[in-house]
Formats: C-alpha cells, structure tokens, sequence
C-alpha cells in the first residue's frame, strides 16, 4: 500500500521543472490588449423606422450608426489586429433591438460554411457571437450568433461566464474514463447551449464579405428598464479559413468569451418595460408498441399548454399542463465498465431554460438538483409530468428560481410525486456569490418502494480572487426518513487560470448515507483531494498553434476509514494545430480497493482485492472542417489484474453545408483471468438541413453490453425556434435472445411513431 502515496511525487517534480523547460513569451502578442483601465464603448441609436431585413447592411439608417470595430485577436496572434475589418452597429425601438453586422473579407468566395442547422457549432465555420450583459451585473448574459447562411444560435450565460467546482480543466484524454459516445456537457456549466429564444436572423454573402441583420424582441431578453441604461457588450468573430478569433473588447488567451466581467458598453439604451404573454398549446397523434410488457399496440393522443408571462422585464413565470417532450432526441449509449453511476445530461427544453439558476454542486459528481429526476425513473421508465411552474429572474442584485412540478403515479414503477426546488443568490463583485437552496420531493400517493418525502438543503460561497483565481466552496445535507448515518456532502476548490498556466485544488466529502433523490451523486462514502496543473504554450509556427502538458491527480478515501479506496492519475501531453486539429498521449495510473466482488460484464465478475494499473492513450483530431473528418483515441494497459486495449473511431463525411453523414465505432478488448470479453457500441448519425431551422436526423446506435440496437428518426419543420411540426420515430430491437443464449436473432422491444404540432400564440 505505500505505492499510491509516491504517485504524488510524480506531479509535483513535473510542475517543478515543467515552467523552468518552457518559455514563457509569445513572439504573438507584441502588441498590448488594451490599455489600462479603457473599456470600448459604442452606442445604440433610437430609430423610428425599422430598416429592410434582408441580411443586407447598406441603407442610410445604419450608415449613420457609428460601429463597433476594430477588432483585435486572441488567436493565432494575440493582441494584433484582425486581418479583415469587421462593423456591428446597434439600433433600437420600443419593442425590439436591431443588429447590423458587415464581416468584410478580401476573399468573399473563399469564406468557410459548414454548417446549416440552428445551434450549430460556430467555430467551425465563419461566424458572429454577440454577447449581452443586459443587467450590467458582470455575472449573466444571452449569446446571439450567426453565419453566412443566416443560421439562429443563441445561449445563456450565468455564474460570470465560470463553471462551479472543478468544471473546465478535463480529467483525462481517452482511456478507461471515457468510454462513451458523444460529448455531454455537466449539469453546472456556465454556458446554456439549449436556451431557444424568439428572434430572426437574415444573412448572405456579398461582393464585400458576408453581412447580416438580427431582430431580437426586447421581450426575449431580461433587463432593468428606465433611463439611459448601460449593457455589457463583446462581440466575437470567427475566420475559419485562418482559424482566427477575434474580439471587439479585446480578451487574451487567458479568458472565455463567456466571461462577463470582461465585455466592453453598450451604451445609449432607454427602454420601457416588456410584460408580454406567450401561449405554446401542443397536440399529439401516434402509435405505441410495447412488446416487453406484452400490452397491445395503442393509439397516443394528447394534448397540452405551455404558458409564460413575464411579470416585470427581469421575471418569468412559466406554467405547464400535461407535459410533452416527444421531439427531444433520444440518449447517446455509453459503456460502463465502472462500479458507479453513468451520468446522461437533460435534454428536454422546459427544463433547459433558465436551468443556471438552480444549478449546485459539482458537476457530474455531487449535483443537489438534476431534473432528470423528474419525469423519468432511474430506470429509464418515462413518469407522466401532470403540471409544472417555475418562477425564474432577477430582483435587485438577488437571483431567484422557484420551481414546483407534480407528477403522476405509474404503478410498480414510481408513485405520485410533488417535486419542489427553491434557490436564491446574491451577486456580489469579482465574480462572487453566495446562496441557498432546497429541493423537497414528497410522495402524494402510497408507495411501500419509497420514501415519503426526501429533502436537500444547500448553501454556497463562490469568490473572484483577484484577476485569475476563483474559489468555490458548497455544503449540503439530505433528509430521508429511515436512512441513518452521514447525511452531508461538503467540497472547496480553488482555480488560478492564466494565458500559461491553470492549477487546481479541491476536496470533496459525502457522507454514507448523502441521498439526494432530486440530484446526482456518482459515488457515496468517501473523502477525496485533487490536484492538477496544466501548461500551455503559443509558439510562432505555420502549423503547431499551441501545445498543453498537464496531469492530474485524484484520490478517494473511504469515510470513516481513510483508507484508500480509489487513484487516478492522469499526465497528458497535448498538441493544437493551426487548422483546427489536435494530436496527444497520455499516461493514466489506476488503482481500485474492492470490498466485493464486481460484475465488469454479463458472465464475468471480479474479485475483492486490491488492484493497481496503468495504460497509454493515443488522441487524435484531423481539421473539423473539412469534407472527411475524424477523431477519436487508441488505449492499451491494464485492467484489473488483466490487460484492456481500446479503438474509438469517430468521423463522418459532411457534403456543402447542409448534409453530414457521421459515425462513430468503440470497442474495447478485455482480458481477465475470470474469462475475456469485449464490448462494442457503434453509432450511425445523419444531419439534413432542410433550412437554417428545419432538419431531417436520424441516429442509429447499438451497444453490446445490453445486446439492443435503437434507431431515432426526427424530422421538424419549424416557425420559431423550437415550435411547428414534428415527426419522431423510435425503436428498440433485442440482437441477442437472453432466453436461449445459443440463438442469436433480433426481437423487437418497442416502437413509436408520434406526430406532434404545436405553435407559439405570442402577445
């Protein structure tokens, strides 16, 4: 056992020497961000008459609006100028903000577009961000963005632009920690890419680059209203065929276009209050199949209403009836050869909106509130939601989140069920906060499986130190009738993040028994610290833009105990190329302490011991934005007391910028002395862009550890950025017959086929 404690020396001679190897300047960034203490600054004019929205900028009205210009690079050369001039000027009326954007480019039939769909990735492809601190609070923010075809991207921005307790600094590249498909985000990041607000964009490329007007209703977003108001204002260009980021107020490598703080004025606004009204009524048609339960095939029909009424131009109440979310896109499969709990992110808009402001915890470790808990068992067995409201919005420099939603009961499954959750904060300066928060749920019909009620309460302190470090610091303790022991869950990180350096420290604990029914908790019982630390380097070269070796260590101790339970250690170095791809290795350390014995696979159990092991990964990503693309990593090394070698292939073929064909293949080879085994999961995805808002997608997955096969196919033609009318058709097929294990043949689990239509009533 004296092992696992020399690991520590590993990374504390890399950190010591690591500086000392690398230089410390960039030839890039000759030229100063800005000047101390200058904050850029451009006005809004008030118009009386809208201009023409054809995505052209060349009447007289804007011609007489001064811009915001003269961009300036954070990538590839830091501090320099743009290379291509960019204009975006602001105008206004009573009820709505008019945007104007000219990206001139000296090569207009050269600029890149890979993209046609609504909430595309934008930086891989030509495109505008436009960010909006609509209070001025350096905490919170909508993000507006397009591209040369007039594509709707839109986010929010919440906690100052940061993520809560150890989110951003990856935990490993590859390897045994990330053997799924797909990227999914936590549930505390700072960005909300799921946000859908009600707003039009129309853009074309021109002799003079590409241009584009927005139309963004003031009801869309929240704001103090009155007298000459002030917004945070920073606004990003992406020039893909040169990989280059620019920003109007200027920001170096050491920041995120998301952090607030650090936007520019928008100046100039005054505007009256929006209290509008918004009816959302849905109807639903299909069939059902369930052959599981052996119940005949039904016909689905439903019908609903979503409302939302803002009270003031910094509150929302939303209210909700006999819920729906038939067009969400199903789970991506991942393979679990974990002992704990894989974590699927949530997808249904009601609860992606707005969702900051009950975030808590730490992301997909300990998060208090996960509304996945609602309206879906921990089985995976959908839970009718009856009613629901949410009260969200600012008042003062307090933020405010109230959310209540019943549910019905679904017998042997889950009883009736009043979910509640309350959580306040108060914004302090430098990126600071504090505040609380509950979540109750409580059964309101008999159940002998669950508890009665079960309770979390929570509060936090989030500090800005100075212009690099933050430190986050939360406690937590549950309520659960006939559950005794160590009911509480504690953690404190700190982050220092510069242009060259990021160092991480944490400590977590939860109790034994820290049983947060409306949250996520991966792993109870233990007490864990964690350190990391990661260079990275801007060298002047034609093809290698920076590089980044970092490690990182994580240790959990049984509570109570203090023996060690679990390790990892991760060193990683890193490489990022000029057009977009990337190339590294990595060198992760393991150790495991079972108590008993583990099912890994179906036939295959480990025993109790005490298991020490290591493996080598191999990551790579070819240029995003070429017509074939790939990436994915290779591993080999140990694996309790055996051995593990994995292939993850993922890649695709993407034709003009509407149709994408991708796929993505993993297996994993394991060999155990209690028997060898492999796993596969393989996906097929296709992306049809009908228009920057309609889409035909389809997603065909299978995974070997549960031996089914599903397909999802969504086709929707939409009015307004989430309303019009929806096809989805969902299946799940059985490739191997569990009960005779000599005949393998498909059997078809379940089928759907749902038409829904809804559509935005607006006043």
């Amino acid at each position: 056992m004296a092992w696992p404690f020399r690991w520590f020396r590993f990374p504390l001679l890399f950190a010591a020497v690591l500086p000392a190897a690398c230089p410390q300047s960039d030839s890039g960034s000759a030229v100063s961000i800005a000047p101390a203490g200058e904050t850029r600054r451009v006005r809004a004019v008030r118009i009386r008459e809208a201009p023409v929205f054809d995505g052209r900028v060349d009447e007289p009205l804007w011609e007489a609006i001064e811009p915001a210009t003269d961009f300036i690079q954070q990538e590839p050369h830091e501090g320099q100028p743009a290379t291509e001039r960019t204009e975006v000027r602001f105008a206004y009326d009573d009820r709505t903000l008019y945007v104007g954007i000219i990206c001139f480019d000296s090569e207009p039939a050269n600029i890149v577009v890979t993209q046609n769909r609504r909430d595309a990735v934008l930086t891989d492809t030509d495109s505008i961000q436009i960010l909006l601190d609509t209070f001025h609070d350096h905490q919170n923010a909508f993000v507006f963005g397009t591209s040369p075809t007039g594509i709707e991207y839109d986010a929010q921005v919440s906690k100052a632009g940061l993520g809560r307790g150890g989110a951003g600094m990856p935990a490993r590249a590859g390897g045994q920690g990330s053997r799924g498909s797909g990227s999914q985000r936590g549930g505390a990041a700072a960005l909300n890419l799921n946000w859908d607000g009600v707003w039009w964009v129309r853009a074309q490329v021109t002799p003079r680059g590409w241009e584009s007007e927005m139309v963004i209703p003031l009801k869309t977003l929240r704001y103090s209203p009155g007298g000459e108001r002030v917004w945070g204002l920073n606004i990003m260009r992406n020039l893909r065929r040169r990989n280059e980021q620019s920003f109007w107020a200027p920001i170096s490598r050491a920041f995120y276009f998301t952090q607030v703080e650090l936007a520019g004025q928008l100046e100039g606004l005054t505007l009256a209050p929006q209290r509008n009204l918004k009816l959302l009524p849905y109807v639903l048609g299909g069939l059902t199949q369930d052959y599981v339960s052996g119940a005949p095939s039904r016909f689905a029909r439903n019908a609903g209403l979503d409302v939302k009424y803002g009270l003031s131009s910094s509150l929302t109440l939303d209210f909700t009836v006999n819920t729906d979310f038939a067009q969400v896109e199903v789970d991506e499969e991942q393979v679990n050869l974990t002992r704990f709990d894989l974590f699927f992110p949530e997808k249904r808009p009601f609860f992606l909106e707005n969702s900051g402001f009950f975030e808590f915890g730490t992301p997909r470790e300990v998060e208090i509130f996960f509304s996945r808990r609602i309206g879906i068992d921990p089985s995976g067995v959908e839970v009718p939601i009856d009613a629901g409201l949410r009260l969200s919005g600012k008042v003062g420099r307090y933020q405010l989140g109230l959310l209540d939603m019943q549910t019905s009961e679904v017998p042997e499954v889950a009883p009736a069920n009043n979910f509640s959750v309350v959580r306040v904060s108060r914004e302090l300066a430098n990126r600071s906060s504090i505040g609380l928060i509950g979540v109750n749920r409580s059964s309101t019909s008999r159940s002998e499986l669950h508890a009665p009620y079960n309770r979390t309460f929570g509060a936090d302190a989030n500090f800005g130190l100075g212009r690099y470090a933050n430190w986050f610091n939360y406690v937590a303790k549950t309520d659960t009738p006939g559950l005794a022991g160590r009911e509480h869950a504690y953690a404190s990180s700190f982050e220092y993040d510069n242009e060259h350096h990021r160092i991480d420290l944490g400590w977590m604990e939860v109790g034994e028994a820290f049983n947060p029914e409306v949250g996520f908790v991966r792993r109870i019982g233990y007490r864990k610290p964690a350190f990391g630390y990661r260079y990275t380097a801007h060298p002047e070269g034609k093809h290698l833009r920076n590089w980044s070796p970092h490690f990182q260590v994580n240790r959990w101790y049984t509570i109570g105990t203090n023996q060690l339970e679990s390790g990892f250690d991760h060193y990683h170095f890193d490489t990022r190329w000029q057009n977009g791809g990337r190339l590294g290795i990595a060198w992760n350390r393991n150790f495991e302490r079972l108590d008993g014995p583990f099912q890994v696979h179906r036939d295959v159990s480990i025993p109790p011991g005490r298991y020490s092991f290591d493996e080598v990964v191999l990551n790579y990503m070819t240029d995003p934005t070429a017509p074939l693309f790939a990436d994915g990593n290779f591993s080999a090394g140990g694996f309790y007391g055996g051995s593990i070698r994995t292939i993850s292939v993922n890649g695709g073929y993407r034709h003009g910028q509407n149709v994408t064909l991708s796929g993505g293949y993993l297996r994993n080879f394991i060999n155990l002395a209690e028997g060898n085994f492999h796993v596969d999961l393989a996906s097929v995805r296709f992306n049809w862009s009908l228009t920057a808002k309609s889409y035909l997608q389809s997603l065909i997955q299978y995974n070997s550890q549960d031996r089914q096969a599903g397909a999802n196919i969504r086709l929707a033609l939409l009015s307004t950025s989430s309303t019009g009318f929806f096809f989805v058709y969902n299946s799940r097929s059985l490739t191997g017959d569990y009960l005779d294990p000599h005949e393998i043949r498909r059997r078809t689990l379940s089928r759907v086929v749902y038409f829904k239509f809804n559509y935005l009533f607006d006043f």
